[in-house]
């Protein structure tokens, strides 16, 4: 008898309606989306979706029902059964591998796990930031102008924006202007 669990939050709609199985395994299959449910209820594979929303939930809920039926197999089924993952969630192969390997049960990873992303480097992280709310509003301050003048145009709550200014006025980024105290600019157009 084949158990096979699959992850259709991570291998989609398509990969769950390649997948063959005979009227004796035990097909199920995690996801909360509408589409999958009706390509489950078509195949006769056991849809779950009752887990919580969120990042991993799937997972820990597909380790948890495999650990599950592991226990509540006797030693002589647990010998004749071939637990199956369809996946290509890294954390999720490693985990299912682990609890496989711990209850000494047959198992196969159906699909190749997806290879890691290399990180960006730290050049294309920095292009990739938006720049500070201080950065924006000393952009601002290259011609003379109000700060009021300024906020709106950033669209920024009061609060937000003053310490934001405040932070460029301790630094003497701007400075107000001398004829009009309540125009400033940058300290260096002065």
């Amino acid at each position: 008898m084949k158990f096979i669990f699959v992850d259709a939050e991570n291998i989609g709609l398509k990969e769950v309606e390649a997948i063959s199985a005979s009227i004796s395994d035990k097909v199920l299959v995690f996801s909360k989306n509408d589409a999958v449910k009706e390509a489950c209820a078509r195949k006769l594979f056991l849809s779950i979706s009752t887990y919580p929303s969120g990042s991993n939930q799937a997972d820990f809920y597909i380790i948890g029902n495999l650990v599950g039926i592991v226990a509540s197999l006797t030693e002589q089924q647990r010998e004749v059964c071939e637990f199956i993952l369809y996946s290509q969630d890294n954390a999720l192969v490693t985990a299912f591998s682990f609890q496989c390997n711990l209850h000494k049960i047959k198992y196969t990873v159906a699909l190749e796990p997806k290879i890691q992303s290399k990180p960006k480097s730290v050049i294309e992280a920095k292009e990739v930031v938006a720049p500070s709310l201080e950065q924006r509003i000393y952009d601002h301050f290259e011609k003379e102008q109000t700060t009021e003048i300024v906020r709106k145009k950033l669209k920024q709550p009061k609060s937000d924006f003053t310490r934001a200014l405040n932070t460029l006025i301790k630094t003497n980024k701007i400075v107000r202007v001398s004829k009009n105290k309540k125009t400033w600019v940058r300290a260096r157009c002065m």
